[in-house]
Order: C-alpha cells, then sequence, then structure tokens
C-alpha cells in the first residue's frame, strides 16, 4: 500500500477513541497526525519506545501531562495554547488532554523510529 493512502485518511487507534484522528504523513520512522479532541477528552497515559513527540496546537488549548516512568512522580504540565509548541522526550510518560471549554485541534509528529504506543497506569 502505497503512504499516499493514508494521507487525510481518518484512522482511530485501537487503544482509544478520540473525536479525530487523521493522517498527515505516513513514513517508515516518521509519522505526523491531526487529532481532534472534544472538551474532557483525552489520549490515555502511555509512552513510547523509540519515538518523541512534538505537539502543535492548532486550535484551542492543550495540556500534556507527564510523568516518570520510573519513578511515577509527576513531571510538570505542557499548557498549549494556539501556535504553541512542546515535545515529549522517548519514554516519558504522557497525556495529551483537552481541559476546554472548546475543541481543541493539534498536530504530533512522531519519529524518528518504530512507532509504539505502550499504555501506562498511574499508581493513583
Amino acid at each position: 500500500m502505497s503512504n499516499a493512502t493514508f494521507v487525510g485518511q481518518e484512522e482511530q487507534s485501537k487503544n482509544f477513541t478520540v473525536s479525530s484522528r487523521r493522517w498527515v504523513a505516513h513514513g517508515s520512522d516518521v509519522f505526523v497526525k491531526e487529532f481532534t479532541l472534544a472538551k474532557g477528552e483525552e489520549v490515555p497515559w502511555h509512552t513510547h519506545t523509540e519515538v518523541f513527540d512534538i505537539f502543535y496546537c492548532l486550535q484551542g488549548s492543550l495540556r500534556i501531562e507527564r510523568m516518570d516512568r520510573v519513578g511515577g512522580e509527576r513531571i510538570p504540565d505542557f499548557e498549549l495554547q494556539v501556535g504553541d509548541s512542546a515535545k515529549v522526550e522517548v519514554g516519558t510518560v504522557h497525556r495529551p488532554f483537552n481541559p476546554g471549554p472548546g475543541v481543541c485541534r493539534f498536530l504530533i509528529v512522531q519519529g524518528v523510529g518504530a512507532y509504539d504506543y505502550v499504555p501506562y497506569k498511574p499508581a493513583s
């Protein structure tokens, strides 16, 4: 299947459902997706083995909660508004969340390496 087939295609994750998750670019080791989250919607706590995430807020506001995978201590949140971006490093547990009041849209660039989604359950 050609990578061009993915561009603009809606594809929900098998691990969670959000208002919208569309492919922008799909390479062998770099991925770009556009997400839309309704107020209160989230991508559940997770981490990645090889890829970092760069978030770029397009509409509304986006909170990215972070946690140390080994000790479980919280790391300060990223609070993004339109035009803001932030990077979550490889192996950092995180949860993108829309605090509202309206819809949030953001781009996520993921790379460089094989993509995986490793669910994480916080202790509390």
